[in-house]
């Protein structure tokens, strides 16, 4: 079963991403700050990491770098507004899976769940 730590101040703004993770059977564990999460990522081994661009007390992106550092493995989202050009460049080197839109839907979670199945697939055949 995959595991997914969601990372946001503010869980209601995702209640559509949650409930389409979990009508896919897919676990997901709530972070309201980094410094939690990474708290739990030494803790438990997630799948994925999912977060908001503005943390209570640092920036998806710094998050994202220390997730890196402790689980070079692990897959990373972030929740962002910025255009493509500047998510590329503000990420770019980081391994980000990709970019979700501020109220990600059913079909962003689709969307990466498929990315995720052919990462997967990928991994089993080396």
């Amino acid at each position: 079963m995959i595991k997914v730590l969601l990372v946001s101040q503010d869980k209601n703004s995702f209640f559509d991403m949650i409930d389409a993770f979990k009508s896919r059977n897919v676990q997901v564990y709530l972070a309201q700050s980094g410094t939690l999460a990474l708290t739990m990522i030494e803790k438990t081994l997630y799948n994925l990491l999912i977060t908001d661009e503005h943390l209570p007390d640092m920036t998806g992106r710094f998050l994202i770098e220390k997730t890196v550092t402790l689980n070079p493995l692990m897959n990373c989202v972030a929740i962002s507004t910025l255009s493509y050009e500047d998510f590329h460049e503000e990420f770019e080197g980081m391994g980000v899976l990709m970019q979700f839109p501020p109220s990600p839907d059913a079909q962003d979670v689709q969307k990466l769940l498929d990315h995720l199945e052919k990462i997967y697939s990928l991994s089993k055949q080396l």
